[in-house]
């Protein structure tokens, strides 16, 4: 039986902390909804109470910057989506490494949206797809302090995006309230109550599923989330433009590097790109 659950338009932090597992109470050290701000990335990075072993999670009704990859902006109307960032402090040692979590935190969200019934996918390095229209993105931001670093991972997932803000997208994208047939909504889909969906619950979710994602990442890297990436891989083997900025090129996803780098085959060439280089679109109009 579906769980009855309150709707709030807007995000209550009591609501959602009374979705949280004891176990994801326990590991933070700061947890705040603010009804607007520039980037809940910004927050995180400043706060004060960031600590090793302790998760900082601030989420915001509205974003007025903002961002994605390659300094794009992220478009975040108010009381519409989920922006959403989570920081910890992490050994220095592990930056080498640290590509690797925008990927296994885009494992975390499509396991949650699979097990609603979600077919979700992922596109290298961080956008989450269903027909290859984006739905949620992810921005791992990273400061150095000392032998330690700051880690903040930020996620904005579309949830009923609203008409005003569809003419400034400039990609295609899908929202979770077109996903899910009206007729579904009580029946296959646990985050939703009385045909609406229940941003706090969802926010609660993934507060769990990327704070479980971090302590797991800084256990044992990539290993537990490389077979699922795979799975979960909608990349490989399809037509792209690459953008870098010495050239513009299309070719086809071959497959990835242990470095977490993607590999293109233009012509008879096979080439290495990393997530910070390259702008990289599916070309929907070939698949093959």
């Amino acid at each position: 039986m579906v769980e009855k659950l309150p709707i709030v338009k807007k995000l209550d932090k009591k609501l959602i902390s009374s979705y949280l597992s004891s176990k994801t109470v326990e590991r933070l050290a700061g947890f705040d909804v603010l009804k607007t701000t520039t980037s809940t990335n910004d927050e995180v990075l400043e706060s004060q109470l960031l600590q090793k072993n302790r998760f900082i999670v601030c989420l915001a009704d509205q974003q007025t910057a903002g961002r994605g990859r390659n300094g794009n902006v992220w478009q975040s109307p108010s009381a519409a989506h989920i922006y959403m960032s989570t920081g910890s402090v992490f050994d220095v040692s592990l930056i080498k490494d640290i590509a690797g979590l925008s990927l296994a935190c885009g494992v975390a969200v499509v396991r949650l949206l699979r097990s609603k019934g979600v077919k979700a996918g992922l596109k290298w390095p961080n956008d989450v797809l269903v027909d290859d229209k984006k739905l949620a993105g992810i921005l791992v931001e990273t400061r150095i302090r000392a032998s330690q670093v700051i880690v903040v991972v930020g996620l904005g997932l579309n949830i009923e995006m609203p008409e005003s803000a569809i003419a400034n997208i400039e990609q295609p994208w899908t929202d979770l309230n077109s996903l899910i047939p009206k007729k579904d909504f009580n029946a296959a889909f646990d985050l939703v109550y009385e045909k609406k969906i229940n941003r706090n619950y969802i926010a609660a979710k993934l507060i769990e599923e990327i704070v479980e994602c971090m302590v797991r990442y800084v256990e044992s890297g990539f290993e537990t989330f490389v077979d699922d990436w795979l799975q979960f891989d909608v990349l490989t083997g399809r037509r792209v433009n690459v953008k870098t900025d010495q050239e513009e090129l299309e070719g086809h996803v071959i497959g990835f590097n242990k470095d977490h780098s993607v590999i293109v085959r233009v012509g008879n060439e096979e080439k290495t790109y990393y997530a910070a280089d390259i702008k990289l679109k599916l070309d929907t109009h070939v698949n093959g």
